[in-house]
């Protein structure tokens, strides 16, 4: 039973922590920079999640993540869902080439993954959308993507928090632990 809430717990709190960074790349971002492109704050969230869950898990959180980040966007739910969950399952596939333990990894890969989200959202309108992206904002999305891994390592040592007082062990494949 013990496992089970501070499974819903640890979940509980990275969606929290994505709504409550999500809300402050919206709001409080415009009210200092105006129209300038905001970093994606909730992405390192996405890319935590990518990084240190297995994949099945990775799969439900990204589909949670994306219902909980629907308010913050303009974006089709659907579409939403589908983006974060190639977006997450590109990070894992990168993992299993390339990966070490340090933070200026996670900042390579949130800015990685920022902008491939874009890209993978706007060849998802192409694909499912009746009404596509017909011009993007590329500058925007290459800032946005260098913008969003200069506020990453502010979040890794809080996520990491998050996983130690929810008692959320790593996967095998991070912390080098066999597992016949």
């Amino acid at each position: 039973m013990k496992k089970y809430a501070l499974l819903t717990t640890n979940i509980a709190l990275f969606l929290l922590m994505a709504l409550l960074l999500a809300a402050g790349q919206t709001s409080f971002w415009l009210q200092l920079f105006g129209s300038f492109p905001a970093p994606a704050l909730w992405m390192p969230v996405l890319v935590y999640l990518a990084l240190f869950r297995s994949t099945m898990m990775f799969i439900v959180l990204s589909h949670l993540l994306a219902i909980a980040l629907a308010s913050a966007t303009t974006m089709p739910e659907a579409l939403l869902m589908i983006t974060c969950l190639a977006v997450g399952l590109s990070v894992q596939t990168f993992k299993t080439r390339i990966y070490w333990s340090a933070t200026t990894y996670f900042m390579m890969i949130s800015g990685f993954a920022t902008l491939v989200f874009h890209i993978y959202y706007f060849i998802v309108t192409w694909l499912l959308d009746p009404n596509p992206i017909t011009s993007p904002s590329i500058s925007a999305w290459i800032i946005q993507a260098l913008l969003t891994p200069l506020f990453a390592p502010l979040f890794f040592p809080l996520f990491r928090w998050i996983d130690a007082i929810t008692e959320h062990s790593e996967p095998p494949e991070i912390s080098g632990a066999y597992q016949p």
